[in-house]
């Protein structure tokens, strides 16, 4: 085991599988005391069993380390309060939150009001009340470190929309939260990851069937069928973010998956076009767009 992450404390949501489970174990491999979070779900989001977490905690505390398991729905304030309250308990505090736990789960625009907020709930809100609980004590500390998955969902190229706003949302919530503690020792980071798990086995008919309507290209699907590699690419990335190497790195997205790590490009303003000074000039005319929005803002 490593010591970059001794003394430190980590609450990992979704950690009984795949993504959040291999990153537990590797925040654990470098020393920091781990509360793995996990409701026991099914990939679509059904049921509920203690056994997934009591199994990434039992390989924890295997290979040495200090972990305890915690059931609670992080998709309900409540739940986060009962997560953050446990860590508390367990460990005195919480320096790291990994908010990674998801399902897939309808995001059309034809779901229902209950489907809305049960999307939104788990993809979006589990990462604001996490936040809300546990950001106050790592400024206060002067070290803290969150973490939130996304998803290529973000970019909207797979439709999907409602899982598109909620992982939009978290981008936008991380470099928001980046730059309100910029200066306080606490980063704000998203992580984009790429791995064949069981979530993604469970979206491939969904792929399929976008492919099948031409809103997925023969390339990407063609990478989809193969599939973006073994879960244990992706958490060096998480780590290392929290370590004290990434104390200046925040608000960034980084995609983790296939042997590759890379960071997404900034949000910009591109092929601008002027009229100058607004108070002298009028508006654009449509007739003006016509020729040159297609020609030099799109172009």
């Amino acid at each position: 085991m490593g010591d970059r992450l001794k003394g430190r404390v980590a609450v990992v949501t979704g950690a009984g599988n795949g993504v959040g489970k291999a990153c537990a174990l590797s925040l654990a491999a470098e020393g920091a005391r781990i509360v793995v979070n996990d409701l026991g779900t099914s990939a679509a989001g059904e049921g509920k069993s203690s056994a997934a977490a009591d199994s990434t905690v039992a390989e924890i505390r295997g290979a040495g380390g200090e972990a305890v398991a915690n059931y609670d729905s992080v998709a309900e304030p409540s739940g986060c309060a009962n997560l953050v309250q446990a860590a508390e308990r367990a460990f005195g505090q919480v320096d790291i939150v990994l908010a990674n736990a998801g399902a897939v789960m309808p995001g059309q625009v034809d779901v229902s009001d209950e489907q809305y907020y049960r999307l939104m709930d788990l993809f979006l809100g589990q990462k604001f009340w996490l936040s809300r609980l546990t950001v106050p004590g790592m400024v206060e500390r002067g070290y803290g470190r969150i973490v939130a998955t996304a998803s290529e969902g973000a970019r909207g190229g797979v439709g999907n929309p409602l899982f598109a706003a909620a992982m939009g949302g978290t981008v936008s919530m991380m470099k928001g939260l980046a730059t309100e503690l910029r200066g306080t020792g606490v980063t704000a980071n998203v992580l984009a990851p790429g791995a064949s798990t069981r979530t993604y086995e469970l979206m491939l008919p969904e792929l399929e069937q976008a492919h099948a309507e031409g809103r997925l290209s023969d390339e990407m699907w063609a990478l989809a069928k193969k599939g973006p590699g073994p879960v244990e690419h992706v958490p060096p990335i998480v780590t290392w973010l929290c370590t004290s190497a990434a104390a200046e790195v925040s608000g960034r997205v980084f995609h983790a998956g296939g042997g590759r790590i890379s960071v997404w490009s900034e949000y910009e303003d591109l092929n601008t076009i002027s009229k100058g000074d607004p108070h002298e000039n009028a508006p654009y005319t449509l007739d003006e767009l016509d020729e040159l929005v297609p020609s030099k803002v799109l172009g």
